[in-house]
């Protein structure tokens, strides 16, 4: 009924101190209000008991001047500090909220990613956060405010009139609870359709701008448009459902608000024409009777952007609650004990995605260090996977994994990831100068460090007259996508880390681009320890190691020869690509030279 979300009052940590504060300067206000009433009203009374002299009407009309003015000062005053007041709560609960939510979301690993969705993340942290601000900054004091008030101002006014006081605060304690059961029914019926499908709308909308090129392309914009349209109604149907509720919780309790106050005016003229009450105390029941209700009015006034906060925290707190935490000792049973192997060691490693079938299952390989290893395999056989949990993305749900003799769940994914850095498929690129977009692997790197990097991977020469502080626009989109694959190259090259993983690092590039990052991976392999995932298997004939999946498991493993003469999944995979270019498929040549 009070609307308490334990979520919200769970995340309110930093926030107390300005409720409190909201709190007392509306007190504040009211204390002066009631000055001013009770100033007025006692005025008015003395006034009406029979003419004074001069002396004595100008000395009351000086000291009810004074407070008066008091008064108006407390209430000017308070309300000027309850603005700011909420101003400021309202920035740090933003500040925090947020600052919350992306840490959360950069602890989460790849599969978690997923299961929210990118939309549901954006929607609460963005869209969610602007609604549970005002929860702090305006429901919960306003809450504890229409707690305190009502009984506040039935000590004011008892002694002006006892019988409407307690006429008022009756009424005003049964209209809280009433109003709050009434809004704790439209949360159940109306408020998380509205959320979801806001929600749904956010994504969709996301969805379609990524995508916009493609929609054009294939002439679905119409139709994503009339999609687009229907999601938007159904959105605002569920929106103005609720605030058709709303209105109408409005009417019940402005209705018996007004009636309230009239009958209270009522009841106490009946008792100034009977002589049992004076004219200043009607006075003061006229004028503190609405006072009872203020409050509950700001409540209901801000009740409905208290249950939007809510729903959004509920859907927030399916993020916050995702556990992130590493067992950096004994991940699942496996011993901490160290291994002298030097490079890294996968033992009945398995891992299956949530809702899927799709995964690993049972690897058991070796990757010496210095050498360059080869993941192929047909699609979905498990690639991207595998170097997912070398790069600890995930963890294994069972096996054990040992890089250069330390278990590799006795490292946390900081530790782990300054040994082993990944070049993905679609590099990410911010938006900021090259420089910036550098130093995300390196903070601290020189100039010349970073010029070193990119002559590395051939862009030295490429580098506009601004150099470094060269803009790349807003995700890179000033960028070729190979001058992005090779600017992520290089970034991975700034953290000289000795194992490099390289997910299908030149699909999508031009053949220039390609002949020049594979020209760098071979520079490479001089140096580091490589793990190449490439769908062109000429790319990879001269590897020192192949491993090659199917359905998950490993099915065989060697060099390219070896594999050919086994004559099995290798041999199938390298035959079709043969055709597919046009090539014999025994064809060998000086690959190690040109590309590893």
């Amino acid at each position: 009924m009070l609307l308490l979300s334990k979520i919200l009052l769970k995340m309110a940590k930093g926030l107390w101190l300005w409720i409190i504060a909201i709190l007392g300067l509306k007190i504040l206000a009211l204390a002066g209000i009631a000055l001013f009433s009770q100033t007025l009203s006692g005025f008015l009374g003395s006034m009406a008991e029979g003419p004074l002299s001069p002396d004595l009407l100008s000395a009351a009309t000086g000291q009810a001047a004074g407070q008066a003015l008091l008064g108006a000062l407390m209430v000017l005053g308070g309300e000027l500090l309850i603005g700011e007041a909420e101003y400021r709560c309202t920035a740090r609960a933003r500040l925090s909220l947020r600052k919350r939510i992306f840490s959360k979301i950069l602890l989460l690993d790849v599969g978690s990613i997923e299961k929210i969705g990118m939309s549901q993340a954006v929607a609460a942290a963005v869209d969610g956060i602007e609604s549970m601000q005002i929860y702090y900054s305006r429901y919960l004091p306003g809450l504890f405010y229409c707690l305190v008030s009502p009984v506040y101002l039935f000590f004011r006014l008892r002694d002006s009139s006892f019988g409407a006081a307690v006429f008022l605060l009756v009424v005003s304690i049964f209209l809280f609870p009433a109003n709050n059961l009434f809004k704790k029914i439209v949360k159940g019926s109306k408020t998380v359709l509205v959320w979801d499908s806001f929600r749904e709308l956010t994504g969709y909308y996301l969805e379609s701008l990524r995508g916009l090129s493609t929609l054009k392309l294939f002439n679905q914009d119409e139709r994503r448009e009339k999609n687009l349209r229907d999601r938007a109604g159904n959105f605002n149907r569920h929106l103005m459902g609720m605030i058709h509720s709303n209105f109408v919780s409005f009417l019940f309790s402005d209705g018996i608000i007004y009636l309230s106050v009239f009958l209270s005016v009522v009841f106490v003229c009946t008792q100034l024409s009977r002589g049992a009450a004076a004219l200043g105390d009607a006075v003061m029941v006229l004028m503190l009777g609405y006072g009872f209700f203020a409050s509950v009015r700001q409540l209901m006034f801000s009740t409905h952007q208290a249950l939007t906060g809510i729903a959004a925290a509920e859907a927030l707190s399916g993020i916050l609650d995702i556990d992130t935490a590493r067992p950096r000792i004994g991940l699942n049973g496996g011993s901490a004990a160290a291994d002298t192997f030097a490079g890294i060691r996968l033992e009945g490693v398995s891992y299956t995605y949530p809702g899927r079938d799709s995964g690993v299952r049972d690897l058991t390989m070796d990757i010496p260090r210095g050498t360059v290893c080869a993941l192929a395999g047909p699609s979905g056989s498990g690639k991207t996977t595998l170097a997912s949990l070398l790069l600890r993305f995930f963890d294994p749900v069972e096996g054990r994994i040992v890089i250069e003799g330390v278990p590799y769940a006795a490292q946390s994914p900081e530790e782990l990831r300054e040994k082993i850095a990944l070049v993905p498929q679609q590099v990410g690129i911010f938006s900021g100068t090259i420089a910036e977009n550098l130093r995300i692997a390196c903070p601290g790197a020189s100039d010349g460090e970073l010029r070193e990097v990119l002559d590395l991977v051939r862009l030295g020469d490429w580098l506009p007259p601004e150099g470094l502080e060269t803009q790349v626009g807003d995700a890179g989109d000033k960028l070729s996508g190979g001058q992005k694959q090779k600017l992520g190259i290089a970034r991975v090259l700034l953290r000289k880390a000795p194992y490099i993983v390289f997910d299908e690092a030149t699909s999508g590039v031009d053949a220039d681009s390609e002949r020049d990052i594979w020209a760098c991976i071979a520079e490479l392999s001089l140096s580091r320890t490589l793990i190449i995932i490439s769908h062109r298997l000429s790319t990879i004939r001269n590897a020192d190691t192949i491993w090659v999946l199917a359905g998950g498991r490993i099915v065989e493993s060697g060099n390219h020869r070896e594999l050919l003469g086994n004559r099995n999944v290798y041999y199938r995979l390298v035959q079709e690509q043969a055709v597919l270019e046009g090539r014999d498929a025994l064809e060998t040549g000086p690959v190690k030279a040109e590309v590893l």
